[in-house]
């Protein structure tokens, strides 16, 4: 599926193609670099994190404006996110 670009398939069917290609297709390549056989190809945390807060900053924008984007519209508006307080619990 990654290797004839169906991202379509790879993101849960749940969501009923209601997302932005552009940031699964991120989530999707930061998951892949992480699992590269070569360590020092892997991204570090502070990477990971950083890229998917991109990631849900775009969708949380995306469902702000109420519109869809896809692969052929423009930028990723930035968003900024305090994830220690909107997505869990803090580290012990």
């Amino acid at each position: 599926m990654l290797y004839n670009g169906d991202i379509m398939n790879i993101v849960d069917s749940s969501l009923q193609q209601d997302f932005d290609t552009n940031s699964a297709w991120k989530a999707v390549e930061i998951g892949m670099a992480c699992v590269s056989l070569n360590s020092s190809d892997r991204p570090n945390m502070n990477e990971v994190v950083n890229e998917l807060k991109e990631c849900l900053a775009a969708e949380l924008s995306r469902k702000r404006t109420g519109r869809r984007k896809t692969k052929k519209e423009g930028s990723i508006e930035s968003v900024p996110l305090n994830l220690a307080i909107e997505l869990g619990p803090l580290a012990r």
